[in-house]
């Protein structure tokens, strides 16, 4: 699992995400002030939401075809005329 580590300029609101490697921690990216990360935090959640749904649409289709499957495919979730 890699290591991070965010500093915070107190003077200018500068914000530097660093991640640490064999030679100590490497700045990975900046943001002038805090509301760059609050931007990023709510970018990667709904990446995360998106993910999430997808997931979750991916389990029920897999849930209906096997219903179908165990019951047969003979219009039994269809209305009858």
């Amino acid at each position: 699992m890699d290591l991070f580590r965010m500093d915070v300029h107190r003077k200018t609101g500068e914000v530097v995400l660093h991640m640490k490697c064999r030679c100590g921690f490497i700045p990975i990216i900046g943001w002038p002030d805090i509301e760059g990360v609050r931007e990023l935090g709510e970018l990667l959640l709904g990446f995360y939401d998106e993910r999430k749904q997808m997931e979750k649409d991916r389990n029920d289709r897999i849930a209906g075809n096997l219903l179908l499957q165990a019951l047969g495919d003979d219009g039994f979730f269809e209305d009858e005329e």
